[in-house]
């Protein structure tokens, strides 16, 4: 069954409930992803590792994610896209609950890889739901509302950790996610809007178009670039900020939530630029800000300090809103969730992994700081690129 056409598409008051519906289950999705790091600071004396084994712990998350994201099509094309997004749900929920079961660090890395797979599942088929649901009009609005679920989870995963451990240890968060998560994908599956169409399974053929077209090549730097300067920083900076700055583990996920707050805004500024001037401001808005704002967490201490890591983050969530629809304008639909998995894999391996590795390694060697300043000089490089890409919103979408 094709994907729906453009004319059986909703106008974006109408369709929101859906989309709000797979916003949350993207919340959960990627809660459970980030709820490592508030409390890495006591999984680190827990289990025993060093900052580069804390930074290995999210590089093996990646590439579970990573194989996910690949596997996503396989599942999709079975299931539809709307059930791969509830059992992407579910699976993630059962995952979520073995995480507490780890009594060593290798058992970590176990269970944190499995969740990693489950986790990866979701993004082509939940892109491909929200973009049955609306017009393409709509869709920098739309994609906006599904943003907002990673920036609310950022939120969420300090205040949620700091809650559980005025009673509970770092294991307590995992189980109540688990069981959240397993119901919602039950829910969604019954109830669940959208994506009423089967995914594709690449052939050498589709695989080869797709990696041979520039543009591709192009929003998998961007889109590494952005989930690195989003996920990266945020993974080290409790242990940056405790170790480096002196700040009490309380205080420094107090900051994190409140930086991830401030944040919660910048997906809607990033889907009205998107709408209004393409999507090449917004990316080119996020690629400037964010590389300045990396620079400054490195370079920066006391008050100044602060600042940055309140402002960090709110640059680096202006990417995905208009990272997507740029990959909406520049591919025809029975490419773009193909293509969201063979980039997918790339992002989560650097975005996830790799950043984050390199940050502890870093902080070992006692240079946590100018890991965040390579990283931010690595964004502001990037914008002579830009231009390689389309203006406008323009291109074949349908």
């Amino acid at each position: 069954m094709p994907a729906p056409s453009s004319d059986t598409r909703g106008p974006f008051r109408a369709a929101l409930p859906a989309v709000l519906f797979v916003a949350v289950i993207f919340f959960l999705n990627f809660l459970s992803r980030v709820s490592l790091a508030p409390v890495m600071p006591l999984v680190q004396v827990d289990l025993g590792f060093a900052h580069t084994g804390a930074g290995v712990v999210f590089m093996v998350h990646g590439a579970g994610n990573a194989l996910g994201l690949l596997l996503c099509g396989f599942l999709s094309r079975a299931a539809t896209h709307r059930r791969t997004v509830g059992i992407s749900s579910l699976l993630v929920g059962v995952a979520a609950l073995a995480v507490p079961l780890a009594g060593t660090y290798a058992w970590l890395l176990v269970a944190v890889f499995v969740l990693g797979v489950c986790v990866g599942l979701y993004l082509p088929s939940g892109i491909a739901v929200i973009f049955s649901l609306i017009r393409k009009e709509d869709w920098g609005k739309a994609m906006a509302v599904h943003e907002l679920a990673p920036n609310l989870a950022y939120v969420a995963a300090p205040l949620l950790a700091e809650a559980l451990l005025l009673r509970y240890d770092w294991r307590a968060a995992f189980v109540l996610l688990g069981v959240a998560q397993v119901v919602l994908g039950l829910w969604f599956i019954r109830s669940g809007r959208g994506g009423d169409f089967p995914g594709v399974v690449p052939g050498p053929d589709m695989i080869m178009t797709i990696l041979r077209r520039p543009e591709f090549w192009l929003l998998v730097l961007f889109f590494s670039l952005g989930v690195g300067a989003s996920v990266g920083p945020y993974a080290m900076l409790p242990l940056y900020l405790v170790d480096v700055h002196g700040f009490e583990r309380e205080a420094a996920n107090r900051l994190l939530a409140i930086s991830r707050m401030l944040a919660c805004s910048s997906p809607f500024v990033a889907g009205w630029i998107t709408d209004r001037w393409g999507p090449r401001p917004a990316i080119l808005l996020c690629l400037l800000l964010s590389g300045c704002g990396l620079l400054a967490l490195g370079l920066c201490s006391g008050q100044a300090l602060v600042a940055a890591t309140l402002f960090q983050p709110v640059a680096s969530v202006l990417m995905f809103a208009p990272g997507f629809t740029m990959l909406s304008t520049v591919f025809p639909p029975e490419h773009r969730s193909v293509a969201v998995a063979l980039m997918g894999p790339v992002n989560a391996l650097i975005g996830l992994g790799v950043v984050p590795t390199f940050l502890g390694a870093m902080g070992d060697a006692g240079f946590f700081q100018y890991g965040f300043a390579v990283q931010g000089g690595l964004l502001l490089w990037s914008m002579a690129l830009l231009r390689r890409l389309p203006a406008g919103t323009g291109g074949r979408v349908d």
